[in-house]
């Protein structure tokens, strides 16, 4: 045998066929299930699925139920597009531009705004929720005349999928009911004709969807699916646990493949079909197990027609992508409980976890065809997010914090780089000791340096030297006060911090933005920063909503700040920056105009004692016919009925088929920027509006509604 068969044999396994899965699963079921399924004890706060007495269980057993390249700083072009991790390896978004049109994702609905002419023009909408789904987090890439969507929904209300449609071995029409567990959604829409666009095809896959990465015309989604067909018993008390473990142990042995592996169901025009996903010998494990979940890469092309997508996948868990471009990286961090406590009084207290684990697992993927299971590695500590994660000239880096999330008084971070050798990721350098008593906030690897920033009272922004795999070290350290919880190098030595500022004792004090001068990377230091006291970003936790148009030197940042005291007023909007070696300076600020919409046949109110009683805090009264809506624009609207009306205000002068309307009006906190040519467009919950990029002037505002 092979030195590479010994290795692959010794950390994954895949299966030929169907049926030596099947047994696999059956048997690693079979061996840990317990009189509460595969949970280790009673479940408290949720519904039991069958409670039942020792002595029926005894009498009848047979009743059991059958079962990289460096950061991107800007774009080349006139417009702007999402603000990714790797260049050249778009993320989904809930907006995408290709300087001809915006096709932006609002309340549902995915918007189509005609940004090639001389002034733009709102051209139409299409439902993506509908009646069968209850959708949420939708984000989309788009590639011509089609859009494909990604969300997570329910599909509680869809119709039984027929015998004739079912596909693969093994598979039943009880497999591919989703009986209230969460679905991945991927929809394909047609853009062909934007007043008219459509939704053409849908694959529906049991799991939660993660996220998305895409190359080219080739997109890999992950998600992770969780069994969820098992009918297991539950006793109704400790008596009859051993007889529930023994009817449950018969449930797993005889399951079928459906109890294990996600069912998908493909709606497109050829009608529908349904199986379970991946293929069999598509589904690896690895050599020490890792749970019952299935975490899977579905490859799918931009250029052709939505499918079922080419699945990889490995039985095990994860919830953070990162994607260089030729390899995807899957990663879970899972803790390490200590063993409950007896107390004095002889109560049991559960302890919390003491220890951390991530798990990385790697696929590698190209344009040729779908993504590939190549190893997996392990490292101690717990992971942020995407930025903790990296590949560098063959090399995997990772940055955790060992030690409780939430008990940062022995805590420490590190930096992990590890090399695939055979079928495992294992360690060959690594600098730890970073941030004692802190936890990472934000990471950003940028080729052979990496910039690291931990907190608990001031932000110590550690430059790693990374330059040698196997001996990594420390090469500078600033300590400031407050943190960047997102770094964004822009050249020539500069680096932009997005965080919070805080004051001793590290209580924030508002969204700061610094400006860095890494050039020297054992000397760092803070050229500038600019606070705005008690606000906070969308940039600070999701990096989409950050903006660095290079050719202005510009960064824009949403800002949301609460009216808090009488000497400060609230905004909603974004603020531009110019930032260079110069410093930081504000540029001007952005807030989506007030959409003061009146529907036909309304008009304002003259009654001063409706004016004396909602006069304040901005509130429009209008009268108006029964049947006008009652939201206009950004404005939240009661109505009040006829009868109500005229008991309060005796004086008002209303009919019989009128209504009176009270509205508030707010300004919606922007999500998203981006530029096209001359003009900067901001994104909210309720509009796409569009100012001039140098002085800020209003120019444009599309409504995105939810009809």
């Amino acid at each position: 045998m092979a030195l590479d068969d010994v290795e692959l044999l010794s950390a994954l396994r895949s299966f030929g066929d169907c049926a030596t899965l099947l047994d696999y699963l059956r048997s690693e079921t079979v061996s840990r299930v317990g009189p509460y399924g595969l949970d280790e004890g009673p479940r408290f706060g949720i519904p039991e699925p069958m409670m039942v007495e020792e002595s029926e269980m005894m009498a009848d057993d047979s009743g059991a139920p059958a079962p990289e390249a460096a950061p991107a700083t800007s774009d080349g072009g006139e417009f702007s597009s999402t603000n990714v991790q790797v260049a050249g390896v778009d993320e989904p978004d809930i907006i995408k531009t290709d300087g001809n049109r915006i096709l932006a994702v609002a309340q549902g609905r995915l918007h189509y705004v005609d940004v090639s002419g001389d002034q733009p023009r709102y051209l139409g909408s299409v439902d993506l929720v509908g009646e069968s789904d209850s959708g949420w987090g939708q984000e989309i890439f788009i590639r011509d005349d089609r859009a494909m969507v990604f969300s997570t929904s329910y599909a509680d209300w869809l119709e039984p999928v027929a015998a004739r449609d079912l596909e693969g071995d093994h598979v039943v029409a009880d497999d591919i009911i989703f009986r209230g567990s969460p679905v991945s959604l991927i929809q394909e829409v047609d853009l062909s004709s934007p007043a008219s666009m459509e939704v053409v095809s849908e694959l529906r896959v049991e799991g939660n969807y993660l996220s998305a990465r895409s190359v080219g015309d080739v997109v890999w989604m992950s998600m992770s699916s969780y069994p969820a067909q098992f009918q297991f018993v539950y006793p109704n008390g400790p008596d009859a646990e051993e007889a529930a473990e023994r009817v449950n142990k018969e449930i797993a042995s005889t399951a079928n493949l459906g109890a294990w592996l996600p069912a998908y169901r493909f709606d497109g025009p050829d009608g529908t079909r349904a199986g379970l996903l991946p293929d069999c010998d598509q589904l690896y494990t690895p050599a020490e197990f890792d749970g019952f979940t299935v975490l899977s890469v579905l490859s799918f092309n931009l250029a052709e027609p939505l499918g079922t997508g080419d699945a990889a996948s490995v039985l095990a868990d994860g919830h953070t992508l990162y994607g260089s471009g030729q390899s995807l990286f899957l990663a879970g961090s899972t803790p390490v409980w200590a063993e409950p406590v007896e107390d004095d009084d002889s109560s049991v207290s559960i302890s919390a976890p003491t220890e951390w684990t991530t798990t990385v697992h790697k696929f590698s993927v190209s344009p040729d065809g779908p993504a590939r299971y190549e190893a997996t590695g392990n490292v101690e500590g717990h992971l942020l997010n995407q930025f903790s994660m990296d590949e560098h000239n063959g090399h995997f880096r990772v940055a955790t914090t060992i030690g409780e999330p939430w008990d940062t008084e022995t805590s420490e971070s590190q930096v992990v780089v590890l090399e695939q050798q055979g079928r495992r990721l294992t360690e060959v350098g690594k600098v730890d000791n970073l941030g004692r008593g802190e936890r990472i906030f934000s990471v950003r690897f940028a080729g052979d340096i990496g910039y690291v920033v931990t907190f608990r009272q001031v932000d110590p922004l550690y430059v790693l030297d990374l330059a040698s795999p196997t001996a990594p070290s420390v090469a500078g350290e600033l300590k400031i006060p407050g943190f960047s919880t997102y770094l964004h190098p822009i050249g020539d030595g500069l680096l932009i911090g997005v965080g919070q500022d805080a004051d001793d004792t590290g209580r924030t004090r508002g969204t700061k933005v610094s400006l860095f001068d890494v050039g020297n990377p054992a000397n760092p230091t803070e050229l500038d920063v600019i606070v705005f006291p008690d606000a906070h970003s969308e940039a600070e936790w999701d990096h989409r909503a950050f903006l660095y148009w290079a050719p202005e030197e510009m960064v824009a940042i949403p800002l949301t700040r609460y009216d808090y005291d009488d000497n400060e007023e609230g905004f909603f909007g974004a603020v531009t920056l110019r930032v260079n070696r110069d410093g930081v300076a504000e540029l001007g600020r952005v807030s989506h105009r007030e959409q003061q919409i009146v529907f036909e046949g309304c008009r304002p109110v003259d009654d001063s004692a409706v004016a004396q009683v909602f006069g304040g805090g901005g509130s429009i009264a209008r009268i108006c016919p029964l049947d006008a809506p009652e939201r206009y624009g950004n404005q939240e609207c009661e109505p009040i009925k006829t009868e109500w009306a005229r008991e309060d205000f005796p004086s008002l002068d209303i009919a019989d088929d009128e209504k009176l309307i009270i509205c508030w009006i707010w300004t919606p906190p922007i999500q998203r920027l981006l530029v096209i040519g001359d003009t900067l467009w901001t994104m909210s919950e309720n509009a796409l509006q569009a100012n001039d990029l140098d002085t800020l002037a209003y120019e444009d505002l599309f409504e995105l509604n939810s009809n």
